[in-house]
């Protein structure tokens, strides 16, 4: 190598020598220059350009044929080929290179079948050197077998077939074939042989073998073909399914996704459906958590976090293909738990006692972190004087951890704070404390809590359509028996009441909480088609069964198909209770009123048309008298007054179209109607008070005349002497006792 050093001219010698013509000189340097490796071919093929430039092109060929033949000797075909794509820049019009060229062409791609008869169409002298090899690396990159992409066409296609004689290929896109030559080729544009896309198309085969058997490298293939590195859920869900069936994508997605989250070169964004990226450069996944926590602001968070790695221990079982817990990780993620502990004590009890739980479940696993003061959980449970609170602060699975570590740290007031969360606690978490409950012998507590949520069922409402579905499943039936809040008629009474009311306060409020307590009554309730409210039906006594046809009857929010079909199981066993009653407090297009309070509301009407308008019309006409109007807060006035008027007719006109006197039937029925008295025994305090109910024009509130399209009335219409009527809930709930129904006077 130093000889050859010593040996070989510098480039810029060589340069000059070209620059002056002394190609003779040129040529006696050339072997020393060319065998010397630290030249390049790019290097010194300009200055064999240069010597084509300076007219002596067959010298020029030559010195190219002494670099070609070294290189290919030296280093091969292929690095002969690179250097001759060069040498077309320099000398385009050279003829003895074009054979080099072709004969390059042909060991470099020996596997091109149709490549001979192709270079003898693009490589001759019709034009110019460079511009062939331009056109014949086109080619290659699109021989039958590449995959290429034309956006004309939706999915990427594969080319079928090339005919040599006139560079004319095909190419298929799904079910489609398009033709491309020579003038159209870079209409198409070349893909890898791992391009994903096409792979699916045109050899499902290898990929279904690399889903099976490479998790990882599946989808990393798969992220390459994308411009930006990611893949989205549903797309690769699409895939999948294609390649492996509907039945297969919940079992592999399953496996997957743990494989997916653990590795080093791809990251997936949050949530059920995530966003899959490649990294650019490798992260490992304890290193992403590790700044995620110290990122992380939300101490709720924070904790959930901790949780998940622990599971995910934990279901490794101490490794899975040589992932195990990081303990640096668990000594950091333990004291992290500790400081938020310790910074929610004075703030949220609630939060601190979760700190404590994580922080214990990390000091479990043999890290070397502050070791857990059983009495630190004591004085924080004291803390929490509401358990509710640990629904409303924690996630589930932090709450059923924290609770679980509760059991084992507070064993005296464990049960007290399980119950107070049970009124709050969702289906699943429900069947656990009440399970846990009944096996510890904590019966007093859960009585206490099921007797307060079966009476106030809008407070718990998960609890309330667990009860009921689990007092009706054999797996807990029997533990559910004894209590007397649990009992079949109970839960039913609590069930139709959370309904209805949920289904008033939705309609009221639109909020999503009781749209979902409303929608979970009517699931629990429809539990196998109704069936346990059926048979509660048939097999309960007479008052019981009234007593639910009431709250029945008269739940709208139940919906017709549920209602019909309670009502009529009522009805195949208690017919009589089924006589049809006119219920005119339910029409919506009358307006039922005494001839007194719809002579007076006419005279209002009247008193508005014949005297207030025309009194206003000639207020305005005088304002108008005074001039400029734009500042007149006169005339401004009257017609704000007139507007009034009008809208106040037009709206009284239309309740006299609707207007119906009461008729004597409907005040002598015998239930409450339209037009009748009540006497009734206040079950509060046994007090008796009298209730009219009249139309709305008739209403006189001092002494106990109320419109009957009013909440109250509406508790009282169409009930008989003997029934009770409930009206409120909660604290504010009132209660009576019918006495007597007779007509108003």
């Amino acid at each position: 190598m130093q000889n050859s050093a010593a040996k070989a001219p510098s480039l810029v010698k060589l340069g000059k020598l070209a620059n002056s013509k002394q190609f003779d000189a040129l040529e006696d340097a050339w072997p020393q220059a060319v065998a010397f490796r630290e030249y390049r071919a790019q290097d010194l093929l300009p200055i064999a350009g240069q010597v084509s430039r300076l007219g002596d092109l067959r010298r020029a060929e030559g010195m190219v044929d002494v670099l070609l033949d070294h290189l290919e000797e030296r280093d091969g075909p292929e690095e002969a080929l690179a250097a001759a794509r060069l040498a077309a820049g320099q000398i385009p019009r050279a003829s003895q290179l074009r054979q080099q060229m072709a004969r390059l062409y042909l060991k470099a791609y020996g596997d091109f079948t149709e490549l001979e008869e192709l270079l003898g169409t693009l490589i001759d002298d019709r034009r110019p050197l460079d511009e062939a090899v331009a056109l014949v690396d086109r080619y290659l990159q699109r021989r039958p077998g590449a995959f290429v992409i034309d956006h004309e066409f939706l999915v990427p296609g594969i080319v079928e077939r090339l005919d040599p004689a006139n560079g004319v290929l095909t190419a298929r896109f799904d079910d489609r074939h398009q033709q491309y030559g020579p003038s159209t080729l870079n209409k198409i544009e070349p893909r890898s042989a791992d391009y994903f896309p096409a792979l699916v198309l045109y050899d499902p085969e290898r990929l279904r073998d690399l889903a099976g058997a490479d998790v990882l490298g599946f989808v990393e293939l798969a992220l390459r073909s994308d411009r930006d590195r990611q893949i989205r859920y549903r797309d690769l869900k699409q895939n999948v399914i294609l390649l492996l069936g509907e039945k297969e994508w919940k079992r592999w997605w399953s496996s997957a996704r743990e494989t997916l989250r653990h590795a080093s070169r791809v990251t997936l964004s949050g949530g059920s459906q995530p966003t899959i990226k490649l990294l650019r450069q490798e992260d490992r996944y304890e290193d992403r958590l590790r700044r995620s926590f110290q990122r992380q602001q939300d101490p709720v968070r924070k904790l959930q976090l901790v949780l998940g790695y622990l599971d995910e221990t934990d279901r490794a079982a101490g490794g899975r293909d040589g992932y195990a817990a990081d303990s640096d990780l668990l000594v950091e993620f333990g004291n992290g738990a500790a400081k938020v502990a310790v910074s929610a004590l004075q703030e949220d009890p609630t939060l601190a006692l979760a700190g404590l739980a994580v922080h214990a479940a990390v000091a479990e696993r043999g890290v070397p972190v502050a070791r857990p003061n059983p009495r630190a959980a004591v004085q924080v449970a004291g803390r929490i004087t509401n358990p509710a609170a640990l629904v409303t602060t924690l996630p589930e699975p932090l709450l059923l951890h924290t609770l679980t570590y509760l059991h084992s740290a507070v064993p005296d007031e464990w049960a007290e704070i399980w119950a107070g969360v049970l009124l709050r606690a969702g289906r699943r978490l429900s069947e656990v404390i009440v399970r846990t409950l009944i096996e510890e012998d904590k019966t007093e507590e859960l009585q206490r809590a099921l007797a307060q949520a079966v009476q106030h069922p809008t407070g718990s409402p998960d609890l309330i359509c667990w009860l009921w579905r689990a007092r009706h499943t054999a797996s807990t039936e029997a533990q559910l028996a004894r209590f007397d809040s649990a009992e079949p008629a109970v839960l039913a009474r609590s069930l139709l009441g959370l309904i209805a009311t949920s289904g008033q306060l939705y309609s009221v409020s639109g909020q999503e909480r009781h749209q979902k307590a409303l929608e979970g009554g009517r699931n629990a309730l429809a539990l196998q088609k109704a069936q346990p409210m059926n048979a509660l039906l048939a097999g309960a006594d007479r008052d019981v069964v009234i007593e639910l046809m009431g709250m029945i009857e008269g739940n709208q929010s139940l919906g017709v198909a549920l209602r019909t079909q309670l009502l009529g199981q009522i009805q195949a066993r208690y017919p009589e209770l089924f006589v049809t009653i006119d219920r005119p407090w339910e029409d919506e297009d009358a307006i039922y009123t005494t001839e007194k309070g719809l002579r007076l509301h006419q005279e209002q009407f009247d008193q508005i048309i014949t005297k207030d308008m025309p009194e206003v019309a000639i207020q305005i006409g005088e304002a108008a008298s005074f001039g400029d109007l734009s500042e007149n807060a006169e005339w401004t006035a009257a017609l704000e007054k007139r507007d009034q008027l009008a809208s106040r007719a037009k709206g009284m006109e239309n309740d006299l179209m609707l207007a119906r006197v009461i008729t004597e039937e409907m005040a002598t029925s015998d239930h409450v109607n339209v037009g009748t008295r009540v006497t009734a025994r206040n079950l509060a305090n046994d007090a008796t008070e009298t209730f009219v109910f009249l139309g709305p024009w008739d209403t006189e509130i001092e002494d106990d005349v109320m419109n009957y399209r009013a909440p109250l009335a509406l508790a009282f219409m169409g009930k008989l002497p003997g029934e009770e009527v409930v009206y409120g809930e909660d604290e504010r709930e009132r209660r009576w006792e019918i006495i007597t129904v007779e007509p108003a006077k």
